[in-house]
């Protein structure tokens, strides 16, 4: 069983409770042993453009604990998993801005050290689970169902540094659809960005981007979308009344998962041990598809 630090970052405690739900309860039963990580505070991804050192003292902070405690990082969270990847790169090539950092980290009694592994739900799934382990597991398959996997920007970007996908080529998500027994395919800016951070300064911007992506979804066929991304996830699941009313379109509707919720259905899990009566989107329409109340 491979064990990790299971980082939840800010915004999953806070807003988005069905991806913590739906992992606690659906990670273990696939062999992956879940550490709580009760130190760790936010990554400071929202300081990246404001406040850079307290933006890497913040993600150094949470390297130096997991790495003392042993264990590698599960950060669930795109953007966590970005900023904890890149703080790495970034003290390993500035030594004067390294030397800062371990100084402050000190003050807590802390020693930097970022020698320690970070890790994304899809890499887990994909490489550590792995797909053949997955298909054993279905026992509720997802046939029928054409799925579109939205990876969300920063899962594939920035390409300096390790990414769970390759911005070329992401194949992971899809393959885990595919396992579930999901129809998958391509369709138009399947990996740009949702409009999240945009929605501070220009909600209507913001909405009109999420606008585009489900149009594309719903044009190409796509009768649900799934995403790792709790940014992501906000925009498309919880932002949709705000979306036709912006746009003037109806039609913009689609049930949307976080993919650790449809696989929880496919190895026979209940909706509400996956948190699906919190999603917005109406997902009822894929749970009816597959004989399941959201209530049970």
């Amino acid at each position: 069983m491979s064990k990790f630090l299971l980082f939840l970052g800010c915004t999953i405690p806070t807003k988005q409770y069905a991806y913590e739900i739906s992992a606690r309860n659906v990670l273990p039963r696939l062999g992956i042993e879940l550490v709580d990580f009760p130190e760790a505070g936010c990554c400071g991804f929202p300081l990246k453009g404001i406040n850079k050192k307290g933006w890497v003292y913040m993600s150094a902070r949470i390297l130096s604990i997991a790495a003392k405690k042993g264990l590698p990082i599960l950060a669930l969270c795109n953007g966590c998993d970005t900023s904890l990847r890149k703080i790495k790169d970034i003290l390993k090539h500035d030594e004067v801005l390294r030397n800062e950092i371990a100084e402050l980290l000190s003050r807590e009694g802390i020693k930097l050290n970022f020698n320690v592994d970070v890790y994304h739900t899809i890499e887990v799934l994909h490489d550590f689970v792995g797909i053949e382990r997955i298909k054993a597991l279905v026992v509720r398959p997802l046939k029928g169902i054409k799925i579109a996997s939205y990876p969300g920007c920063h899962m594939l970007r920035p390409t300096d540094i390790p990414r769970p996908e390759p911005s070329g080529e992401p194949k992971k998500f899809d393959s885990i659809l595919s396992a579930l027994g999901a129809e998958v395919g391509d369709y138009p800016d399947k990996g740009g960005c949702c409009g999240a951070t945009m929605l501070p300064y220009s909600p209507k911007h913001a909405f009109k981007l999420t606008a585009i992506k489900i149009k594309n979804m719903k044009d190409f066929g796509f009768q649900a979308t799934t995403t790792s991304c709790p940014y992501c996830m906000e925009m498309l699941d919880s932002k949709q009344d705000a979306i036709r009313a912006e746009v003037g379109d109806d039609t913009l509707s689609i049930p949307v998962f976080y993919i650790t919720q449809l696989v929880g259905l496919a190895i026979g899990l209940k909706p509400k041990e996956l948190g699906l009566n919190l999603n917005l989107s109406p997902v009822e329409e894929v749970l009816e598809r597959l004989g399941v109340s959201i209530y049970e």
